[in-house]
């Protein structure tokens, strides 16, 4: 049995959804929490933009909904303990957002227009300001009752995962005041290309053993077999689920076990059900969107259904036109 604690919060299991753009919208969240997993961060919001624009601006990112998703959790990017100090506050100030429970650090994003900004993967580069960043963080969190966590990679350089400078900045971030840290298992360098390092999440987990902070991995996780080997090969205390959840929640029931190493006998999620889930998905989206803009935005998340699907390619294309809840419906359902 896998039990975690970040801080007041007691997690039995944890299997989290990653954070991921475009992907961890309020209504997928509350599907994945329906379907096991124990909680689930929104996608990375701006902390200077919350700054310097309020959080109107950035609201349909921050949108959150304990009734439906369980233990709430906001990620923040940045680069100025500043900004994160009245980011936070501003959060835990405002009525729609006040009840959030964990606020998360991205120490890990990839892409370009973020690592330039030197936020997300390059606060890696840059060990003493991530330090100042969590300690600002978790002080003014800690004045309003909440959580602070940390996401992050096995390293900036791919061969920082190898000289030592990968474990130095977990041990790092283990002291600085993080209830709980999550690692993806490849570096900066690598995106999303190539595979997952095992043995480097390994070394990185020992790194803050006897800390008391719960070390999450990260990385090709894609079903109960691989993350039964993620937890066995690096001792971690828990397992978080990106690309494999996308247009497949049922993940996490598949997961379901993978603690006690009992395969639970799940049956096939069939074509019709994934069609179901994703109008499902939609029907929930057009709760907060103008029903147009809802269609055009779930497009990425209509592939990662359809994938795999007889006629694919050509549903693809068919939907990609498609401007209407009903357009989808009937493209999904002549197939």
């Amino acid at each position: 049995m896998g039990i975690i604690n970040i801080g007041k919060i007691r997690i039995k299991d944890p299997l989290i959804l990653a954070p991921m753009a475009g992907t961890t919208t309020l209504p997928f969240r509350s599907i994945c929490h329906e379907m096991g997993s124990s909680y689930q961060p929104t996608e990375l919001v701006s902390a200077r933009s919350i700054l310097y624009s309020g959080l109107d601006k950035s609201m349909c990112y921050l949108m959150i909904d304990r009734e439906k998703e369980g233990i709430s959790c906001i990620q923040l990017f940045g680069s100025d303990p500043k900004d994160f100090e009245y980011a936070i506050g501003k959060i835990c100030e405002d009525e729609r957002l006040k009840d959030v429970d964990i606020i998360d650090i991205n120490m890990g994003c990839p892409v370009p227009k973020v690592v330039k900004t030197g936020a997300g993967s390059a606060l890696m580069r840059d060990p003493k300001l991530a330090n100042e960043i969590i300690r600002a963080s978790v002080k003014v969190c800690q004045s309003y009752g909440k959580e602070l966590t940390v996401k992050t990679r096995i390293g900036y350089e791919d061969e920082d995962k190898d000289n030592g400078k990968a474990e130095d900045f977990i041990k790092m971030l283990s002291q600085s005041g993080a209830g709980l840290i999550a690692v993806h298992g490849r570096t900066r360098n690598q995106m999303y290309h190539g595979e997952a390092d095992i043995d480097a999440l390994a070394r990185m987990r020992r790194a803050c053993e006897g800390s008391g902070v719960p070390f999450i991995a990260n990385g090709d996780i894609r079903d109960f077999s691989s993350g039964r080997k993620m937890l066995e090969m690096t001792g971690a205390d828990g397992l978080m689920i990106g690309r494999a959840a996308q247009g497949n929640p049922w993940i996490f029931r598949e997961l379901a076990g993978v603690f006690e190493n009992e395969e639970k006998d799940i049956e096939k999620v069939t074509f019709e059900e994934r069609k179901e889930m994703l109008l499902r998905e939609l029907e929930l989206t057009m709760r907060y969107k103008d029903e147009n803009i809802a269609v055009r935005e779930m497009r990425p998340s209509m592939m990662a259904y359809i994938k795999g699907m007889p006629g694919a390619a050509a549903l693809k294309v068919r939907l990609c036109a498609a401007l209407t809840y009903e357009e989808v419906k009937d493209i999904l359902w002549t197939v």
